[in-house]
């Protein structure tokens, strides 16, 4: 028995006149993640098709007065098909491929077309919960590999021995599913993994960042994450060495996984994830910032006003960080007042300001400017001036000053 999920969508698909067209001299399936995530219960945001016994350009001419298309993928072999009138995600339509590996790295394979049936599609996918496939117009489920059975005992298994000496991303495919599902990952699937984790050291960085990345964007368990990293092996590939042991973090913010990654692999967290990972440079900053707050700390044990300053600078470069799960505890009262208003959290905050000092003073922009900017702001941030109100303000400036 197939979800209601998932009939709801067959049904939709059935009565639609451009796959109809299609279906009269084709089969047509619902394939892969599609599936499983009506299993599980999850948002069916992209339906995945493939179309057997049409050539991808036969598919592409009967589908173009119906709506946009689009050529995509590896070797342009996958379509992107919006139908006129259609709101949602764009459907991705394929025809059904084995790949071949010719070569090392992620763009070492051979894509085969000719010949290939459903069935060899379904083999040559990850896992078995992403090897089944619904028929369009029978509803039946196609499970050649018990991948609906996996999928209800939450185990994570390899559709085939050779799934990651082919492409090893499919390692962190892997630990990125285990994260997010809660899953088991099967005795021989893991024996697959850690027998081809160096392989990882193929993998661009972008292609690996992507991976981690879904792992909190999807909202998956990190702990889980940064365990399977280790016990896979991959943490070798990625740092050429183990990965220090740790007790249960909980969950991590995106900033904060990747500054423990680091940390864990004894490497600068901002650095490897800009070199080595490809990360964004919005990313890399936050990052850089959590590392420079929590390595800063140690020095600025019961300094007060230093702290406060280095929290109110930093802060002001990386916001975000102050809602960061690696941000030591021992920060929540300062972090409180900023959010309450207490102290100011941003220069602008302040009633005054640079220009008002360069007035007062009769001075121009330079040192002595910045040197009072900074009094008046860490003053203003230990709250011995109204800090809110201009008139206070300037009367304290102008003490300063004087």
């Amino acid at each position: 028995m197939i979800p209601k999920k998932l009939q709801d969508i067959l049904k939709e698909l059935q009565s639609a006149v451009w796959l109809k067209r299609i279906s009269n001299i084709a089969e047509v399936f619902v394939v892969g993640g599609s599936v499983r995530d009506a299993f599980i219960g999850k948002p069916m945001k992209d339906i995945d098709l493939i179309v057997e016994g049409l050539s991808l350009q036969k598919i592409q001419d009967m589908l173009r007065p119906f709506g946009k298309v689009d050529i995509v993928g590896e070797s342009f072999s996958v379509i992107k098909f919006r139908p006129k009138g259609f709101h949602g995600e764009p459907y991705d339509i394929a025809t059904p491929r084995m790949d071949r590996k010719i070569g090392s790295g992620h763009k070492g394979f051979e894509i085969i077309t000719d010949g290939v049936d459903l069935l060899t599609d379904l083999r040559r996918r990850d896992f078995t919960i992403n090897s089944m496939a619904a028929d369009v117009q029978t509803g039946e489920l196609i499970d050649p590999f018990n991948g609906k059975e996996d999928l209800m005992n939450g185990i994570l298994k390899a559709t085939d021995s050779k799934a990651f000496s082919e492409d090893p991303l499919r390692i962190l495919r892997g630990i990125q599913f285990a994260a997010r599902f809660g899953f088991e990952i099967e005795s021989g699937t893991m024996r697959l993994m850690q027998q081809h984790a160096h392989l990882i050291k193929e993998i661009t960085g972008e292609r690996i960042f992507d991976e981690l990345i879904k792992v909190i964007n999807k909202k998956g368990n990190t702990d889980i994450a940064l365990g399977l990293l280790s016990k896979t092996g991959v943490d070798k590939a990625l740092f050429d060495k183990e990965m220090q042991t740790y007790t249960e973090l909980g969950k991590l913010d995106t900033a904060s996984f990747f500054y423990v990654l680091g940390l864990l692999g004894d490497v600068n967290p901002a650095n490897f994830l800009k070199k080595r990972l490809k990360g964004d440079n919005v990313l890399v900053n936050n990052v850089r910032i959590l590392d420079e707050i929590i390595t800063a700390l140690p020095e600025l044990k019961h300094d007060e006003e230093n702290t406060r300053f280095m929290l109110f600078k930093k802060f002001n470069k990386a916001p975000i960080i102050m809602d960061a799960d690696a941000l030591p505890t021992e920060l929540d009262g300062f972090v409180r007042d900023f959010k309450n208003g207490i102290m100011p959290m941003t220069p602008e905050d302040i009633a005054i300001n640079g220009d008002d000092v360069m007035v007062l003073g009769n001075l121009k922009e330079g040192p002595e400017v910045g040197r009072f900017i900074e009094k008046f702001q860490r003053d203003a941030l230990m709250n011995r001036f109204n800090w809110k109100d201009r008139a206070d303000s300037l009367e304290y400036l102008e003490n300063l000053i004087n």
